[in-house]
């Protein structure tokens, strides 16, 4: 089984809503998806969160890709899924996350061989997915900067990172934290594949120099280490940064492969697919 991985798509970054069209979708992905016609694709297609900020286009796309390219397609949500970017978003979910989420999970969920993973599992051919959305947490902080509590750590997240204006429904920057760790904590024994949007690693070998002994990291990272030494997981794949990422820990293989911006990714052209097989 040859599994293709992907994160940070950012839909409407590529496609205006009244353009997400079937020709217009397969046209941008295939590139992305052959290497440029170098490669087979997959039989299943990871997303690892960061889908879109508009659930409808998120769906759309996903079945459009689901129906053109892959036998199935799994995914988990990733920070930019609980954006409320406009007042039509804060009064369609009621200036509630979660309603976004809960929304968008429902609508993946209920299309045949498409998956949006919760802290549960989905088994094909043997092989057994598990994921949830993860979220950041203080290990980096912990680690590298001693010295700065909790409250600076808040500070901090309230003056430089988005999600704290635009996920409606939080205060504190591991308030998702608590709620998804209890996720990981169904199913890290029972997968062989794990997905989650953030990095499970908060070293700074496993992060891209150019943020080293950056503060900021530690909201791109958890500390997953009980998870990935203890689980009977073999591949780890996660996004959030949008830095292509690989290494291994204790015999488990990382892998991050983002689309990123359009500005990050020459619009897709500067995309390499990553896979494995299974």
């Amino acid at each position: 089984m040859i599994v293709d991985i992907l994160s940070d798509l950012h839909l409407d970054f590529y496609f205006k809503p009244h353009l997400t069209t079937p020709e217009n979708v397969s046209s941008f992905f295939e590139p992305i998806f052959t290497n440029n016609g170098t490669r087979t694709i997959g039989d299943i297609l990871i997303i690892a969160g960061d889908i879109g900020h508009y659930n409808a286009q998120n769906i759309e796309v996903l079945k459009i890709l689901q129906k053109k390219f892959y036998n199935h397609i799994i995914c988990v949500l990733g920070n930019h899924d609980y954006y409320l970017v406009n007042g039509e978003a804060r009064y369609s979910f009621e200036n509630n996350s979660y309603n976004r989420v809960e929304n968008l999970r429902k609508l993946i969920n209920k299309e045949k061989n498409i998956y949006c993973l919760d802290g549960d599992i989905v088994e094909i051919d043997g092989i057994k997915f598990g994921g949830c959305d993860s979220w950041y947490d203080d290990s980096y902080m912990k680690r590298y900067f001693k010295q700065f509590d909790t409250n600076y750590i808040n500070l901090l997240w309230k003056e430089y990172i988005n999600d704290s204006r635009l996920i409606y429904g939080i205060s504190h920057f591991d308030t998702i934290s608590k709620i998804e760790i209890k996720k990981l904590e169904n199913i890290y024994q029972k997968c062989d594949v794990m997905i989650t949007h953030v990095n499970p690693s908060f070293d700074e070998e496993h992060i891209d120099k150019k943020y080293h002994n950056n503060q900021t990291n530690t909201f791109f990272t958890f500390d997953g280490s009980k998870y990935f030494q203890n689980g009977t997981i073999k591949y780890w794949v996660f996004g959030h940064t949008h830095d292509p990422i690989e290494y291994e820990i204790d015999n488990v293989k990382f892998l991050c492969n983002p689309l990123g911006y359009p500005n990050e990714s020459g619009y897709g052209e500067n995309i390499k697919m990553k896979s494995f097989d299974i």
